[in-house]
């Protein structure tokens, strides 16, 4: 892929970080690879054979719970990269990647990737820096948003944060109300009933498969808010 390589790794988190050098040096590495929708990347257990970054569509990443639902960790668009974890320690999958709706990857096998760390300074810190956001993503959640009891302030953090990881800033997701349930923990009616609410007044434009964030403040507010009934 190393005629499209360059806008591709421009716009990817890790990757923007090289020189024109060490950009060629991947495109040598990186395959290109197409799921459809609902296919598996790969899932939880399996081996680490590689990393992988979204082209375009989108990565649903989900986990098992150890009685048997499924819930729902996070989701990766263009420009993200996904599968560092057990791409780097080799130790088995622990959640599952699955293409939502269709989406197209490049992938870098495991041990080249590795080699590329070991070799190249600005990916190995770039790797770091990801690692960083990551983690104060995943702090800001458990602090802003789990640790809440009101579910439309959960509902509505999450779908911003979800949208607000979109590149092309059009705060469109793509998925149905029983994922997001997922990623909130509620059911899918709890989900509806809020959603509703919400279009009505004019916050958010939803059809099947797809969200819109039309007023950002608005769901601002509401994530900000215990106050139940706000949203």
């Amino acid at each position: 892929m190393t005629t499209l390589a360059r806008p591709i790794f421009q716009t990817n988190e890790l990757l923007q970080h090289l020189d024109n050098a060490g950009i060629d040096r991947v495109a040598k590495l990186a395959l290109r690879r197409s799921y459809d929708h609902g296919a598996t990347i790969f899932a939880e257990g399996d081996s680490a054979d590689a990393v992988y970054g979204v082209i375009s569509g989108q990565v649903h990443i989900g986990a098992r719970t150890t009685s048997g639902d499924e819930v729902f960790l996070d989701a990766y668009g263009p420009g993200n990269i996904f599968g560092l974890i057990a791409g780097i320690d080799g130790q088995p999958r622990c959640a599952t990647a699955r293409a939502a709706p269709a989406a197209e990857l490049f992938m870098i096998g495991r041990d080249h990737f590795l080699q590329l760390l070991q070799t190249d300074f600005q990916l190995s810190m770039a790797l770091l820096s990801v690692f960083c956001q990551r983690q104060r993503n995943s702090a800001r959640l458990v602090v802003g948003e789990y640790a809440q009891k009101d579910i439309p302030a959960r509902l509505a953090h999450r779908v911003l944060e979800l949208t607000g990881a979109d590149p092309a800033n059009e705060s469109c997701l793509k998925i149905t109300q029983a994922q997001l349930a997922k990623f909130v923990f509620v059911s899918r009616q709890v989900v509806n009933h809020h959603l509703s609410e919400w279009q009505s007044r004019g916050w958010i434009a939803t059809s099947p498969r797809h969200l819109r964030v039309t007023d950002r403040a608005a769901l601002v507010a509401v994530a900000a808010s215990d106050v139940a009934g706000t949203g």
